[in-house]
């Protein structure tokens, strides 16, 4: 898991020479394509994959943190980094563990293994959070998902 972030982290130059951008300066990989999807107060994307991975996001002042700091045992990892000036909080939720953030579609897998990550817009005690959501298959959809992430900056707006 250590060896995927790392690559996720070493990848990072590379998406900004080859992505396309999408909302919030979000640079895609290949075979990734970003559609805007609607919620009654909030700004909403998908990310959809050819091989159906589909990143979901959510953003707005009443958005709230997906990931809890406090149920860490609900998490495999939990990790927070500065990213473009804002702290942006990542978890995996363990395998075979069922949460709220199961999506309806889940490819046939089995519940568990989403990747959440929270932007804090407002600061640490703010609900003006934006979030992602991803059903992971596997370490290839985890790089994925954190590399095209790790290129969001909600200061760029268009989301």
């Amino acid at each position: 898991m250590r060896n995927v972030l790392m690559l996720a982290v070493l990848l990072f130059v590379s998406i900004q020479a080859t992505g396309s951008e999408g909302f919030g300066g979000i640079q895609l990989l290949e075979g990734y394509s970003a559609k805007r999807g609607s919620s009654a107060d909030a700004v909403a994307w998908t990310i959809a994959g050819q091989t159906g991975l589909r990143i979901y996001f959510e953003a707005g002042p009443n958005e709230g943190s997906w990931k809890n700091p406090e149920e860490r045992n609900k998490y495999s990892w939990y990790r927070e980094q500065r990213i473009h000036g804002y702290v942006a909080r990542y978890a995996l939720v363990k395998p075979e563990l069922k949460t709220q953030w199961e999506p309806d579609k889940n490819r046939g897998l089995p519940p568990g293994n989403i990747l959440l990550v929270t932007f804090l817009l407002d600061g640490p005690k703010s609900d003006h959070t934006a979030n992602f959501s991803a059903k992971i298959a596997g370490s290839d959809e985890l790089a994925d998902t954190l590399m095209m992430i790790a290129t969001f900056d909600p200061s760029k707006g268009h989301f």
